[in-house]
């Protein structure tokens, strides 16, 4: 198998569908990774509008790692979903 150096962060395209959460507000491409999925939006709805903070409590923040975008502060489980993606260190 060959090995790879590839570090270059490749967003996904503005018309991405994700699922959004309405306790907590992060995004995710599958529902099941969210707390809350109240429907689906596109990447261009959220990306680079400013937002609140990730919320300290989510359900499934044991489960998944989340980001933030350095740019407009999102909040996504899948770090293609946002422009500049920092991963957020777990809560305690």
């Amino acid at each position: 198998m060959l090995e790879t150096k590839i570090t270059t962060h490749v967003p996904l395209p503005l018309d991405t569908r994700a699922f959004y959460c309405g306790n907590c507000g992060a995004v995710a491409l599958d529902a099941h990774n969210v707390c809350n999925p109240k429907g689906r939006m596109q990447k261009k709805d959220w990306c680079g509008s400013k937002d609140r903070l990730p919320a300290t409590y989510c359900r499934n923040r044991v489960n998944n790692d989340r980001f933030q975008c350095e740019k407009c502060g999102k909040t996504a489980i899948n770090a293609a979903l946002l422009c500049e993606p920092r991963k957020l260190p777990v809560p305690e």
